[in-house]
């Protein structure tokens, strides 16, 4: 059996509760999966209960954006620990931004003639992290755009008319909080990047791990970035990345997986990591 490292829930802008996410995967026979939401762990309690109930291991993880160069780069943070303070604050400061870049996004498509609110967007993302996938399917459902892609492409994506740039951290920030809060910082979907000696420049920042299986990779770059990573010493994960039926991509629960040798060698840079935390702690 294998294991799917990158999904994401209602808790963020999934289609899935975490409760689903498992009882799905356990479905369709995987061991493992990780709750990846985007700036938020709040769906992680939920996953680990029923991943207990169904014998089926659920890792902790988050999904956080970050831009380098002009470049979107998201860093995926693998049992991080969900009570240091400092990165559940960083994560409560994303929420909020990613709470004001939709309120500036649906102004902008009330000025464009496409009438959607901010109630009809919250109630989509329920409790979780808001974003742009709840905007686009509000204007699907409302007739303004044929799908949640065509919503992108037409208005929402970059440089389309409703556009608005968000809270830019830097991946070299994001790799250090991850680190101290216990985690693994894995590069996501790499093959997205299209710069190999930007995605080198990342990880001289600490990066411990490439994201090789994604949906949007295809066979030559899942080639080019295995090697990469072997000659860097660094982590290979994978995973479908999936939303859940409304996909923007329409990857779904087990598309992309890895096998278990990946999820012990991730393991086993979990249990290191926090090791050298904790002697660094005693020692200052």
């Amino acid at each position: 059996m294998d294991a799917d490292l990158h999904i994401h829930t209602t808790v963020s802008d999934g289609c899935l509760s975490p409760k689903e996410a498992v009882r799905l995967a356990k479905e369709i026979n995987l061991e493992v999966l990780s709750i990846t939401d985007h700036d938020t762990m709040g769906g992680i309690s939920e996953a680990l209960a029923e991943g207990e109930k169904l014998k089926i291991k659920v890792i902790p993880g988050v999904e956080m954006s970050t831009e380098y160069k002009n470049k979107d780069i998201h860093i995926l943070g693998y049992f991080v620990d969900q009570k240091n303070e400092n990165f559940q604050i960083l994560l409560e400061h994303l929420r909020k931004a990613r709470q004001k870049r939709v309120k500036n996004i649906i102004k902008k498509l009330n000025g464009l003639g496409c009438k959607v609110n901010l109630d009809e967007v919250s109630n989509l993302a329920r409790e979780g992290s808001v974003g742009r996938p709840h905007i686009a399917r509000v204007l699907a459902q409302k007739g303004y755009v044929n799908s949640v892609k065509d919503a992108f492409e037409r208005f929402i994506g970059f440089n389309a008319p409703a556009y608005v740039e968000r809270y830019k951290l830097l991946p070299k920030e994001v790799i250090e909080l991850v680190l101290k809060a216990g985690g693994v910082p894995v590069l996501a979907h790499p093959g997205l990047i299209k710069n190999d000696s930007l995605i080198y420049e990342i990880i001289n920042e600490g990066l411990k791990g490439l994201e090789v299986f994604h949906p949007e990779h295809n066979e030559e770059e899942v080639q080019k970035l295995e090697v990469m990573a072997l000659k860097n010493k660094l982590l290979i994960t994978g995973g479908s990345d999936c939303h859940g039926i409304d996909s923007r991509t329409g990857s779904q629960l087990g598309r992309v997986t890895v096998s278990m040798y990946h999820v012990k060698k991730l393991e086993q840079a979990a249990r290191e990591i926090k090791r050298k935390n904790q002697q660094e702690s005693l020692q200052g």
